[in-house]
Protein backbone atom coordinates (compact mmCIF):
# COMPACT_ATOMS: atom_id res chain seq x y z
CA UNK A 1 0.00 0.00 0.00
CA UNK A 2 2.72 2.43 0.48
CA UNK A 3 4.07 1.62 -2.39
CA UNK A 4 1.26 2.24 -3.90
CA UNK A 5 1.09 5.64 -2.09
CA UNK A 6 4.71 6.32 -3.45
CA UNK A 7 3.73 5.69 -6.98
CA UNK A 8 0.83 7.96 -7.40
CA UNK A 9 3.05 11.20 -5.31
CA UNK A 10 5.30 10.78 -7.69
CA UNK A 11 3.08 10.65 -11.05
CA UNK A 12 1.30 14.00 -9.68
CA UNK A 13 5.25 15.35 -9.08
CA UNK A 14 6.45 14.71 -13.03
CA UNK A 15 3.07 16.40 -13.79
CA UNK A 16 3.77 19.10 -11.82
CA UNK A 17 6.81 19.33 -12.88
CA UNK A 18 6.15 18.83 -16.85
CA UNK A 19 3.62 21.84 -16.48
CA UNK A 20 6.10 24.28 -14.51
CA UNK A 21 7.41 27.34 -16.35
CA UNK A 22 9.80 27.21 -13.98
CA UNK A 23 11.09 23.86 -15.63
CA UNK A 24 14.54 24.25 -17.70
CA UNK A 25 13.31 22.77 -21.20
CA UNK A 26 15.51 22.48 -23.99
CA UNK A 27 15.10 25.64 -26.38
CA UNK A 28 14.66 24.90 -30.36
CA UNK A 29 17.98 26.96 -31.68
CA UNK A 30 16.81 30.20 -33.16
CA UNK A 31 19.15 29.57 -36.01
CA UNK A 32 16.78 26.71 -36.93
CA UNK A 33 13.95 28.89 -36.87
CA UNK A 34 15.46 31.29 -39.17
CA UNK A 35 16.76 28.79 -41.24
CA UNK A 36 13.35 27.18 -41.78
CA UNK A 37 11.74 30.52 -42.83
CA UNK A 38 14.31 31.54 -45.15
CA UNK A 39 13.50 28.15 -46.65
CA UNK A 40 10.19 28.43 -46.80
CA UNK A 41 10.44 32.22 -48.40
CA UNK A 42 10.78 32.17 -52.02
CA UNK A 43 12.29 35.03 -52.66
CA UNK A 44 15.55 33.80 -50.55
CA UNK A 45 18.74 32.75 -52.05
CA UNK A 46 21.37 30.79 -51.23
CA UNK A 47 23.50 33.21 -50.29
CA UNK A 48 20.78 34.35 -47.52
CA UNK A 49 20.63 30.57 -45.78
CA UNK A 50 24.78 30.87 -45.80
CA UNK A 51 24.46 33.87 -44.23
CA UNK A 52 22.27 32.19 -41.43
CA UNK A 53 24.50 29.42 -40.84
CA UNK A 54 28.25 31.35 -41.01
CA UNK A 55 26.33 33.40 -38.28
CA UNK A 56 26.97 29.87 -36.34
CA UNK A 57 30.68 28.86 -36.69
CA UNK A 58 29.87 25.24 -35.28
CA UNK A 59 27.19 24.86 -38.10
CA UNK A 60 29.48 26.52 -40.54
CA UNK A 61 32.23 23.39 -39.63
CA UNK A 62 29.74 20.65 -39.57
CA UNK A 63 28.28 21.75 -43.05
CA UNK A 64 31.99 21.63 -44.46
CA UNK A 65 32.95 18.17 -42.73
CA UNK A 66 29.78 16.77 -44.19
CA UNK A 67 30.15 17.92 -47.87
CA UNK A 68 33.58 16.86 -47.83
CA UNK A 69 32.65 14.05 -46.14
CA UNK A 70 33.69 9.97 -47.51
CA UNK A 71 30.24 9.84 -48.54
CA UNK A 72 31.13 12.67 -51.15
CA UNK A 73 34.59 11.20 -52.18
CA UNK A 74 35.39 12.10 -55.40
CA UNK A 75 33.97 14.76 -55.63
CA UNK A 76 36.11 18.08 -55.66
CA UNK A 77 36.34 19.75 -52.15
CA UNK A 78 34.44 22.52 -50.70
CA UNK A 79 35.71 25.31 -48.95
CA UNK A 80 32.65 27.50 -48.38
CA UNK A 81 29.27 27.28 -46.63
CA UNK A 82 27.91 28.68 -50.31
CA UNK A 83 29.22 25.57 -52.06
CA UNK A 84 28.42 23.49 -48.98
CA UNK A 85 24.65 24.15 -49.21
CA UNK A 86 24.79 23.59 -53.21
CA UNK A 87 26.48 20.31 -52.48
CA UNK A 88 23.92 19.00 -49.98
CA UNK A 89 20.99 20.72 -50.41
CA UNK A 90 19.27 22.97 -48.26
CA UNK A 91 17.03 20.30 -46.75
CA UNK A 92 19.67 18.04 -45.76
CA UNK A 93 21.83 21.40 -44.26
CA UNK A 94 18.46 22.00 -42.53
CA UNK A 95 18.14 18.24 -40.74
CA UNK A 96 21.80 18.15 -39.96
CA UNK A 97 21.27 21.45 -37.69
CA UNK A 98 18.03 20.46 -36.34
CA UNK A 99 19.93 16.65 -35.53
CA UNK A 100 23.02 18.43 -34.47
CA UNK A 101 21.65 20.82 -31.67
CA UNK A 102 19.12 17.66 -30.56
CA UNK A 103 22.13 15.84 -29.62
CA UNK A 104 23.53 17.96 -26.40
CA UNK A 105 19.80 18.09 -25.05
CA UNK A 106 20.80 13.90 -24.60
CA UNK A 107 23.51 14.69 -22.01
CA UNK A 108 23.30 14.31 -18.25
CA UNK A 109 25.45 14.15 -15.75
CA UNK A 110 22.78 12.06 -13.70
CA UNK A 111 24.42 8.01 -14.72
CA UNK A 112 20.82 6.99 -13.99
CA UNK A 113 18.67 9.16 -16.61
CA UNK A 114 22.25 9.44 -18.83
CA UNK A 115 21.63 5.47 -20.46
CA UNK A 116 17.91 6.22 -20.78
CA UNK A 117 18.90 9.78 -22.66
CA UNK A 118 21.76 7.37 -24.47
CA UNK A 119 19.46 5.17 -25.83
CA UNK A 120 16.46 7.60 -26.68
CA UNK A 121 19.31 9.50 -28.60
CA UNK A 122 19.99 6.26 -30.51
CA UNK A 123 16.34 5.49 -31.50
CA UNK A 124 15.37 9.14 -32.42
CA UNK A 125 18.13 9.71 -34.53
CA UNK A 126 17.74 5.91 -35.99
CA UNK A 127 13.74 5.99 -36.61
CA UNK A 128 14.77 9.71 -38.71
CA UNK A 129 17.50 7.89 -40.94
CA UNK A 130 15.12 4.83 -41.29
CA UNK A 131 11.86 6.61 -42.29
CA UNK A 132 13.65 9.08 -44.82
CA UNK A 133 14.86 5.72 -46.42
CA UNK A 134 11.90 4.21 -46.42
CA UNK A 135 9.73 6.93 -47.86
CA UNK A 136 12.86 7.13 -50.77
CA UNK A 137 12.27 3.32 -51.04
CA UNK A 138 8.82 3.14 -51.34
CA UNK A 139 8.19 5.84 -53.57
CA UNK A 140 7.85 9.10 -51.88
CA UNK A 141 11.07 10.75 -52.13
CA UNK A 142 9.75 14.34 -51.64
CA UNK A 143 8.73 13.35 -48.26
CA UNK A 144 12.02 11.83 -47.26
CA UNK A 145 13.01 15.54 -45.86
CA UNK A 146 10.42 15.64 -43.76
CA UNK A 147 10.52 11.92 -42.66
CA UNK A 148 13.84 12.33 -41.24
CA UNK A 149 13.14 14.95 -38.85
CA UNK A 150 9.54 13.09 -38.31
CA UNK A 151 11.31 10.36 -36.97
CA UNK A 152 13.59 12.66 -34.82
CA UNK A 153 11.24 14.21 -32.71
CA UNK A 154 8.51 11.27 -32.43
CA UNK A 155 9.45 10.87 -29.04
CA UNK A 156 10.58 14.15 -27.95
CA UNK A 157 8.25 14.14 -25.14
CA UNK A 158 10.06 10.68 -23.56
CA UNK A 159 13.19 13.29 -23.74
CA UNK A 160 11.32 16.18 -21.57
CA UNK A 161 9.70 13.19 -19.30
CA UNK A 162 13.43 12.21 -18.73
CA UNK A 163 14.26 15.78 -17.79
CA UNK A 164 11.53 16.20 -15.43
CA UNK A 165 13.07 13.44 -13.45
CA UNK A 166 16.37 14.54 -13.59
CA UNK A 167 15.40 17.76 -12.06
CA UNK A 168 13.03 15.53 -9.33
CA UNK A 169 16.45 13.05 -8.49
CA UNK A 170 18.64 16.34 -8.33
CA UNK A 171 16.22 17.97 -5.39
CA UNK A 172 15.45 14.97 -4.16
CA UNK A 173 19.08 13.04 -3.81
CA UNK A 174 17.56 10.11 -1.41
CA UNK A 175 14.50 9.98 -3.47
CA UNK A 176 14.94 6.34 -5.76
CA UNK A 177 12.98 6.03 -9.29
CA UNK A 178 12.77 2.60 -10.10
CA UNK A 179 13.01 1.11 -13.80
CA UNK A 180 9.43 0.17 -14.27
CA UNK A 181 8.06 3.60 -13.11
CA UNK A 182 10.29 5.58 -15.88
CA UNK A 183 9.28 3.41 -18.77
CA UNK A 184 5.34 3.77 -17.28
CA UNK A 185 5.82 7.85 -17.08
CA UNK A 186 7.54 7.81 -20.28
CA UNK A 187 5.10 5.24 -22.40
CA UNK A 188 2.06 6.85 -20.71
CA UNK A 189 2.78 10.42 -21.15
CA UNK A 190 5.09 11.33 -23.24
CA UNK A 191 3.07 11.76 -26.44
CA UNK A 192 1.03 14.62 -24.59
CA UNK A 193 4.01 16.14 -23.56
CA UNK A 194 6.08 15.76 -26.43
CA UNK A 195 3.21 17.28 -29.03
CA UNK A 196 2.69 20.65 -26.23
CA UNK A 197 6.74 20.90 -26.46
CA UNK A 198 6.84 21.16 -30.23
CA UNK A 199 3.95 23.35 -30.11
CA UNK A 200 6.09 25.74 -27.67
CA UNK A 201 8.58 25.17 -30.07
CA UNK A 202 6.70 25.98 -32.94
CA UNK A 203 7.72 22.98 -34.81
CA UNK A 204 5.85 22.96 -38.22
CA UNK A 205 2.26 20.82 -37.78
CA UNK A 206 3.37 18.03 -39.91
CA UNK A 207 6.23 17.07 -37.27
CA UNK A 208 3.46 17.64 -34.43
CA UNK A 209 1.08 15.81 -36.51
CA UNK A 210 3.46 12.50 -35.90
CA UNK A 211 4.42 12.77 -32.71
CA UNK A 212 0.52 13.35 -31.76
CA UNK A 213 -0.56 10.19 -33.63
CA UNK A 214 2.38 7.70 -33.53
CA UNK A 215 0.39 5.52 -31.03
CA UNK A 216 -2.63 5.62 -32.04
CA UNK A 217 -4.42 2.57 -32.74
CA UNK A 218 -6.13 3.47 -35.51
CA UNK A 219 -4.39 5.38 -38.09
CA UNK A 220 -4.55 7.24 -41.48
CA UNK A 221 -3.28 4.79 -44.10
CA UNK A 222 -3.09 7.84 -46.67
CA UNK A 223 -0.97 9.69 -44.23
CA UNK A 224 2.30 7.79 -45.55
CA UNK A 225 4.79 10.04 -43.48
CA UNK A 226 2.74 8.67 -40.12
CA UNK A 227 3.07 4.97 -41.48
CA UNK A 228 6.70 4.74 -41.87
CA UNK A 229 7.80 6.50 -38.88
CA UNK A 230 5.67 3.93 -36.96
CA UNK A 231 7.41 1.18 -39.12
CA UNK A 232 11.04 2.54 -38.40
CA UNK A 233 10.29 3.01 -35.02
CA UNK A 234 9.08 -0.62 -34.31
CA UNK A 235 11.57 -1.90 -36.62
CA UNK A 236 14.14 -0.08 -34.00
CA UNK A 237 12.55 -1.61 -31.00
CA UNK A 238 13.25 -4.87 -32.79
CA UNK A 239 16.91 -4.21 -33.48
CA UNK A 240 17.47 -3.26 -29.98
CA UNK A 241 17.39 0.40 -31.12
CA UNK A 242 14.60 1.08 -28.44
CA UNK A 243 13.67 1.63 -24.39
CA UNK A 244 11.62 -1.44 -24.86
CA UNK A 245 13.33 -3.72 -27.17
CA UNK A 246 11.24 -6.82 -29.19
CA UNK A 247 13.91 -8.79 -30.94
CA UNK A 248 10.93 -11.11 -30.96
CA UNK A 249 8.24 -8.71 -33.11
CA UNK A 250 7.61 -9.65 -36.55
CA UNK A 251 7.83 -6.70 -38.63
CA UNK A 252 5.70 -8.35 -41.48
CA UNK A 253 2.54 -8.53 -39.50
CA UNK A 254 2.16 -4.41 -38.41
CA UNK A 255 -0.78 -3.16 -40.15
CA UNK A 256 1.11 0.01 -41.81
CA UNK A 257 3.14 -2.53 -43.56
CA UNK A 258 0.38 -4.43 -45.16
CA UNK A 259 -1.84 -1.13 -45.77
CA UNK A 260 1.86 0.25 -47.55
CA UNK A 261 2.17 -3.04 -49.01
CA UNK A 262 5.60 -3.81 -48.27
CA UNK A 263 7.96 -6.44 -48.77
CA UNK A 264 9.81 -8.98 -46.40
CA UNK A 265 12.99 -8.04 -48.57
CA UNK A 266 12.29 -4.13 -47.77
CA UNK A 267 11.76 -4.43 -44.37
CA UNK A 268 15.55 -6.44 -43.76
CA UNK A 269 16.87 -3.96 -46.13
CA UNK A 270 15.48 -1.41 -43.11
CA UNK A 271 16.75 -3.28 -40.44
CA UNK A 272 20.58 -2.90 -41.75
CA UNK A 273 19.70 0.45 -42.82
CA UNK A 274 18.80 1.49 -39.29
CA UNK A 275 21.28 -1.00 -37.72
CA UNK A 276 23.95 0.97 -39.55
CA UNK A 277 22.55 4.51 -38.60
CA UNK A 278 24.49 5.49 -36.22
CA UNK A 279 28.01 4.40 -37.43
CA UNK A 280 28.12 8.13 -39.47
CA UNK A 281 28.22 11.39 -37.23
CA UNK A 282 26.53 13.98 -38.71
Amino acid sequence: MKMQKKSISLLDMVEEYAASETLNLPVFPKVAQELYEKMADENSSINDIAAIITKDQTLAGQMLKLANSAFFAGLNRVRTIRESIMRLGVNQVYNCLVAGSQKEYYLSHDPFISRYLLVLWKHALATGKGSQWLLRKTGYPELADEGFLSGLFHDIGKLLLLRVLETIRAENQDFEISEPFVLEILDSMHVEQGYALMNEWSIPEIYCNVAKHHHDEEFDSADSLLMVVRIADQVCAKTGLSLRPDPTLVTATLPEVHAMSIKEIVLAELEVVIEDALEAEL
